[in-house]
């Protein structure tokens, strides 16, 4: 059907450029007083709509040649003495197929014998011309195709290379995350069985959920806070009492799409350099606010500050963070690491909602 479909598109164009241009052509004898006088504009009209509607007839004819002897940087010699040879025989063809036409329904009073050479006196140079603004046109036509075919092959590909790069910055986080998780229930299980095999449960619950997402770069809020509320039991484990952890998650910023695992790392940054070198541990805050179409993720905890240097903190997991936001929004985010007033970090990350 979409065959069908886009033949009968191209004829109808076809037919509609051959009425337009027979009838500019038939103007010529309305608008210029000269042939006013000895060509009537009747018979103006069905003579020029006649030749030009014949002409589009052998439209097929000129593509067919046109694909078959394309002029090519290096051999155009060929191709060219072709297309002339033919636009001499096409043109020909038309007129005296024309002007048969014209002659069986009574628009031509002389006898055919007498006709013929003189149509092609009078209408082949003009028609000449025809021929080489089809093969121009069809040319045109094929070279924008060509052109939207390698634009859209070279967006595949820049999507294609987006997809793998953000893929190896996601699996850089899992071998991470699991070498820590792991030297934790190592530590564990000499002195704490129970909360060890606790640990090991939670990591296979937490592993699981990311398998069971593993080919999603995008992925709801909601089921990316799930992924660090695993995370975090995890750590609590380890923890204890010293972890503390606060959610601040409005309703209307659940289902937007995040990057996954874009909040692990900070959180993991967070609980390293504000809660676990402390005695007295410390609080994570977590919160997500949608406002004027963008969404704004935080991550805040309450430990020292930049007392063991904001570049250090910038290294540890947020660099990864950073070049996985480029790679989604280009310019069109914003991540900033800055000390709390009441004392801590706070990470802050924007994004298109």
């Amino acid at each position: 059907m979409r065959c069908v479909s886009g033949r009968a598109r191209t004829a109808l164009l076809i037919f509609a450029a051959s009425t337009f241009v027979g009838l500019f052509f038939a103007t010529q004898s309305y608008v210029n007083p000269e042939l006013r006088r000895v060509v009537p504009w009747k018979h103006a009209i069905v003579v020029n709509l006649t030749y030009y509607w014949l002409y589009g007839l052998s439209v097929p004819i000129v593509v067919a040649l046109a694909r078959r002897f394309p002029f090519e940087s290096r051999r155009w010699g060929k191709p060219l003495a072709i297309h002339i040879a033919a636009s001499l025989i096409v043109t020909a063809l038309v007129v005296e197929v024309t002007e048969l036409v014209l002659w069986t329904i009574g628009f031509r009073k002389m006898d055919l014998i007498q006709v013929l050479p003189r149509s092609l006196q009078v209408n082949f140079h003009s028609l000449l011309p025809t021929y080489w603004m089809i093969l121009v046109g069809f040319f045109a036509v094929q070279f924008y195709a060509k052109y939207r075919d390698r634009e859209v092959r070279a967006s595949q590909l820049e999507a294609r290379l987006s997809e793998a790069r953000l893929e190896a910055l996601k699996m850089q986080l899992r071998p991470h995350f699991l070498f820590n998780t792991l030297n934790s229930i190592s530590s564990l299980i000499y002195s704490d069985r129970d909360a060890a095999d606790a640990m090991l449960a939670r990591l296979a619950d937490f592993l699981r959920l990311t398998i069971d997402s593993d080919r999603e770069q995008l992925v709801p809020l909601s089921r990316e806070l799930d992924f660090v509320r695993r995370y975090l039991e995890i750590e609590q484990i380890r923890l204890e009492t010293r972890l503390r952890v606060q959610y601040d998650i409005e309703d209307a910023a659940t289902d937007i799409a995040v990057p996954a695992l874009i909040l692990q790392p900070i959180v993991e940054n967070a609980i390293l350099h504000g809660v676990a070198d402390r005695e007295e541990g410390g609080t994570i805050v977590i919160a997500a606010v949608a406002e004027n179409a963008h969404l704004r993720l935080t991550v805040a905890d309450d430990g020292p500050g930049f007392a063991g240097g904001a570049p250090e903190r910038m290294r540890v997991g947020l660099s990864n963070t950073q070049a996985r936001l480029e790679q989604f929004y280009g310019m069109r985010y914003d991540l900033r690491m800055a000390e709390r007033r009441e004392g801590g970090v706070v990470v802050e990350i924007t994004i298109p909602a």
